[in-house]
């Protein structure tokens, strides 16, 4: 975690899969710690797929929702699939009330 803030990131580099996980909370203040993460997996040209586990997430509001929006369309880009795994219930009823979780939840 960074100075202030309310995110902790790390950042798992495989070969062609990178994780990257989420603990705390996700909102509009935050998601630039989101951002970076996705930007630096996404120098690497062997990623194929990212894998971002938000099973710590213990908050995120439309701009933690714009957020994970962004980062799986920034993927998608440079033609790299980017999911959440690890999603709680909370989050996920979040997700289906956007209307995002076929953007962003693997399917099953």
């Amino acid at each position: 975690m960074s100075g202030n803030s309310r995110l902790a990131v790390l950042v798992l580099d495989g070969h062609s899969t990178a994780q990257i996980l989420l603990a705390g909370e996700l909102d509009q203040v935050t998601a630039v710690e989101l951002e970076d993460a996705v930007t630096w997996v996404l120098r690497d040209p062997q990623v194929q797929h990212v894998e971002v586990d938000v099973a710590l997430v213990e908050f995120c509001d439309a701009g933690g929702l714009s957020a994970l929006m962004a980062a799986a369309l920034r993927a998608a880009d440079r033609h790299v699939l980017l999911n959440l795994v690890q999603i709680r219930l909370p989050l996920q009823r979040i997700l289906q009330a956007a209307k995002l979780s076929r953007l962003l939840c693997p399917p099953e």
